[in-house]
């Protein structure tokens, strides 16, 4: 195998992700410019659960799609893709205030950093459960 070639079994995961991905940033840019086009999500609390699921699913496909890696933050261990992910999340709402449709909400933040948080820690629970 080449050196930085996608395993044949990651591969699965890099196309399931990439697509997921391009839906999510679909998502966020309708909203930004108001043509969400799923009305409930629009609406609260519809929108909190839609972030916690969302976010939570693409840091799932994020962790998974890094090959599990993690990064050291001192001496604690961190997983990249959920990382990485929360730090988009967090410019993304504060980039909200800048559109006149939108407004900066630390409520669907914080729904949205849970997810992550949550779809992870569950993720590798299964996945230790899947190898005993």
């Amino acid at each position: 195998m080449k050196v930085g070639a996608i395993k044949p079994s990651n591969r699965v995961w890099v196309l399931v992700s990439a697509g997921y991905f391009a839906f999510l940033f679909f998502l966020m840019v309708s909203a930004d410019m108001g043509k969400l086009p799923i009305a409930a999500l629009q609406r609260t609390p519809d929108d909190k659960g839609a972030h916690f699921i969302l976010y939570g699913i693409a840091s799932l496909l994020s962790h998974r799609v890094l090959g599990r890696r993690m990064m050291a933050l001192g001496n604690y261990p961190i997983p990249l893709g959920p990382f990485l992910l929360g730090a988009i999340t967090i410019f993304e709402e504060m980039l909200q205030s800048i559109f006149p449709l939108c407004s900066t909400s630390m409520e669907d933040l914080a729904a949205s950093l849970f997810g992550i948080v949550l779809f992870y820690c569950g993720g590798e629970i299964w996945q230790r459960q899947r190898r005993c």
